[in-house]
Order: structure tokens, then C-alpha cells, then sequence
């Protein structure tokens, strides 16, 4: 089943989907957009061959429609609470500290216990409060321990776009 914190495989590596959503009828998996060279670009997924849809630049993401007949999991978002802890989760490892420092309008600044940072593979990692999605990892700063996710406002923006259309 294809769902929030699935792997897909690129280029042979692990990758992970952040979001699996609906627009207009249709099913897409959402991930970073950072780890395609673009539109196009062939994937893995619960044993299908797919193809990279389309590339939303300005928001980080990429698009990749589902066979309408895929066994999948609507990913349910919620509304990031600054200030409180979330948890990212994949289908192989669980990062149970997190704390969302800042959320804005598109992104979330998030901090984490230095010993417990997001590895490469983990972009596109979903974040959750209240087991619900609020962001998607995207990248991190390890001198720091921060990092920045999408938001769930995206998405939700994004299938209100397209449901006028």
C-alpha cells in the first residue's frame, strides 16, 4: 500500500513519500522535488514503474500520478502547533524529538536533539502532530540541528487550486 512514509525507489536509493493526495479524481504521491533531475524521471513504488508527473518549483515538491486501481492511504493533514513536539516517521526509522520552532505560511523550521538528526534518505519524510501530517522534511542544517520542512498549508492550497480549475 502506498501511504505517507512509504519508501519508492530513484536511482537506487530509498526515497520516501511525504503525502498521497487527490486532485480532480486523480491520485498523486507527493515528494521533494530536490531528488529528480525533473519531470519525467522514473521511479519505483509498491512494485510499479512510475513516472515523475510533474515538478511544482516553487513550492519543493513533485507530483507523481498513481494508476487509479493502486491500493493507497489519502494522507489526513493537520495545522502545525509552533512550540510543541512532533514526530517524523518513514517506513524505517522514527525520529521521536522534534520541535516545531517556527511555522509560516509554506515552511517549518524545526529543531531536533543532535543525535537525532534526519539522514539524506529522509527527505520527504512526513512530520506529525496529533498523528496527523503537518510538514514534509526537506532539508537540515547540522551545525544547528534544524531543519526546515513544507508545510501542510501547501498541499491543502494546492488542492484547492486545482479542484477550481
Amino acid at each position: 500500500m502506498i501511504k505517507a512514509g512509504s519508501s519508492f525507489f530513484h536511482n537506487g536509493k530509498r526515497c520516501t513519500i511525504g503525502a498521497v493526495i487527490s486532485l480532480k479524481g486523480l491520485l498523486y504521491m507527493v515528494t521533494v522535488s530536490h531528488i529528480f533531475r525533473g519531470e519525467g524521471d522514473h521511479l519505483r513504488a509498491d512494485g510499479m514503474k512510475l513516472v515523475v508527473t510533474r515538478i511544482l518549483k516553487d513550492y519543493g515538491l513533485a507530483l507523481i500520478e498513481l494508476p487509479p486501481d493502486s491500493a493507497v492511504e489519502i494522507t489526513e493533514f493537520g495545522s502545525p502547533a509552533e512550540l510543541e513536539l512532533a514526530v517524523l516517521i518513514n517506513d524505517t526509522r522514527t525520529i521521536h524529538y522534534c520541535r516545531v520552532v517556527n511555522a509560516g505560511a509554506s515552511l517549518l523550521f524545526l529543531g531536533f536533539q543532535c543525535h537525532d538528526m534526519p539522514e539524506p534518505e529522509d527527505s520527504g519524510t512526513p512530520v506529525l502532530q496529533g498523528g496527523k501530517v503537518i510538514g514534509m522534511m526537506s532539508s537540515t542544517t547540522l551545525d544547528t540541528c534544524m531543519g526546515i520542512a513544507i508545510s501542510s498549508n501547501i498541499l491543502r492550497s494546492l488542492e484547492r487550486q486545482r479542484k477550481r480549475k
